[in-house]
């Protein structure tokens, strides 16, 4: 797994404890942490999917957005909103554009990791 940059100890330690094995990645001159085998609720296409979430400005200027690969879809074909496909190592993510207000004194990468199984679960709350 490639280690193109060092993270703070707690964010090493919050990647670690998903169990998942994880890269830290510089890829045409942004950083990335990609996430493999991240597991995915009930009711989409797939059970494990790569995350990829970019990270050039953290922890000051915060993190949004995740990438997931392969794109998602809802097994009930119900719609998900506000997506863009997204070209990353030659593989189409799926960009989930989600934002929200970024506190560096509170918010983390896993808080980030929180907000991103959050968006998935908030998915199939509406119809």
């Amino acid at each position: 797994m490639r280690r193109d940059f060092e993270l703070g100890p707690s964010d090493t330690r919050a990647l670690d404890a998903l169990g998942c094995r994880w890269e830290a990645a510089n890829l045409a001159g942004a950083l990335w942490i990609i996430i493999h085998d991240f597991p995915i609720p009930a009711g989409y296409n797939v059970v494990l999917a790569r995350v990829a979430i970019r990270v050039d400005n953290y922890p000051s200027g915060g993190i949004d957005m995740a990438y997931f690969y392969p794109p998602l879809s809802r097994s009930d074909g119900l719609q998900i909103n506000n997506l863009s496909e997204f070209q990353l190592e030659g593989l189409t993510y799926q960009q989930w554009s989600r934002h929200y207000g970024w506190n560096p004194e509170v918010d983390s990468l896993a808080t980030h990791i929180r907000r991103v199984r959050g968006w998935l679960k908030h998915e199939f709350r509406k119809r």
